[in-house]
């Protein structure tokens, strides 16, 4: 089969969620089909980015794998132009690919053979006021006639899809829920002396620490997080124990600031650890010896990294709304993402309880177990063949 997937997602060196979907989902199905015909594209922007771009692909790619780069424009620039100038993708990308996969919610005009996408999540819907100004209007705009586009759409979880069926009208049998999987070479449970080094240099004791992963804006939560963290310390002060510090790792997303003004009017400064964009070796590390992952987000498609800090042992405190619970079921502390002394309580008994932290990490590890992206990637490619059967 000759497979084409829209790469733009996996060109940074700083991937997220939709990122490390793609990346992992990409590497795991050209290991199982190597007889397939596999081609990236990928929008360079100016010239001077092409070999910068094409480098990083290729750590995500194998070398038989075809690279094909558009060098004038960046993605950005082509979803902005489109409502003015709908320029269609096969002339910028010329070939004959059978199917082509978006993985980043929208299909653009013009798309030579079948076109799948995988839809995320609809926080631009649900909590408009989290999303980047421009992704929302974007996705405002172009989602609708990419729902109409789709030979086939991918959800994230089940969650995702009766949120597309509701606000699109997508009926059942045009939808596939692909989970997420999690890469056990790198996220697994580890000891303390593979740990050290990280952990020194950010001044963390073993099992000592609250620790967070994602983005830092809005729609993770995190400025109730914040709120009840510090009451979660001054409780725990008033009985005379230690408050732990909470390591924050990630880059700075939008609409951070009242985020940091937060963390100061509470005056935690001195316990929070802004610890920026980490390896996969540091998150690797942070998960595995932590205290508890936190993760009590508002909205949530799949929510990767309760999956990574379950397969490397850790207990997990997360919400109970959107696709959370499917994919922490019962072994995590749930809670309202809304209720700030729910998630102050849930931090408190994961401080204070080795037995509940005990039960969580082995629960949780035995969870994990269920999701890999092989499986994801099988059931992917049944799709493409019965998309690609289709008159």
């Amino acid at each position: 089969m000759r497979i084409r997937f829209e790469g733009t997602p996996v060109c940074s060196e700083q991937l997220t969620g939709i990122g490390i979907h793609e990346k992992e989902l990409c590497k795991a199905m050209i290991a199982l089909n190597p007889s397939d015909d596999f081609e990236f594209t990928y929008f360079s922007g100016i010239r001077g980015r092409i070999k910068r771009k094409r480098r990083i692909m290729r750590q995500y790619v194998t070398e038989n794998s075809k690279i094909k780069d558009f060098p004038i424009m960046t993605a950005g620039l082509y979803r902005l132009i489109q409502g003015v100038c709908p320029i269609p993708y096969r002339f910028l990308f010329p070939g004959k690919p059978q199917i082509t996969h978006f993985f980043n919610f929208l299909i653009p005009p013009g798309v030579k053979g079948k076109k799948v996408v995988t839809v995320h999540d609809l926080a631009f819907v649900r909590y408009p006021e989290t999303v980047a100004y421009r992704t929302r209007k974007v996705l405002s705009l172009r989602l609708a006639k990419t729902v109409k586009r789709a030979d086939h759409i991918f959800v994230a979880s089940a969650f995702t899809g009766r949120e597309l069926s509701e606000l699109y009208g997508v009926p059942e049998e045009k939808m596939t829920v692909v989970y997420a999987g999690v890469d056990r070479e790198v996220f697994k449970p580890r000891e303390y002396n593979e740990c050290q080094e990280v952990l020194v240099k950010r001044g963390l004791s073993d099992r000592g620490y609250f620790f967070y992963l994602g983005t830092i804006e809005p729609r993770k939560n995190i400025e109730r997080m914040v709120i009840a963290y510090a009451k979660t310390c001054k409780r725990l002060e008033s009985e005379g124990k230690e408050c732990m510090p909470f390591v924050f790792g990630g880059k700075l997303g939008w609409y951070y600031d009242q985020i940091l003004e937060r963390i100061k009017s509470e005056g935690i400064e001195d316990k929070i650890i802004l610890a920026g964009y980490l390896s996969d070796t540091e998150k690797a590390c942070l998960y595995a010896r932590a205290r508890a992952f936190v993760f009590p987000s508002l909205y949530e498609g799949f929510g990767i990294p309760v999956l990574e800090a379950m397969a490397c042992q850790t207990p997990v405190l997360t919400a109970n709304v959107s696709s959370l619970p499917e994919v922490s079921g019962e072994s995590a502390v749930l809670c309202d993402p809304l209720d700030i002394d729910e998630i102050a309580g849930g931090l408190y008994s994961l401080a204070t309880d080795d037995l509940l932290c005990e039960r969580l990490a082995n629960e949780g590890y035995e969870r994990s177990k269920r999701f890999s992206w092989e499986s994801t990637a099988k059931l992917m490619r049944e799709v493409y063949e019965k998309v690609v059967a289709q008159s």
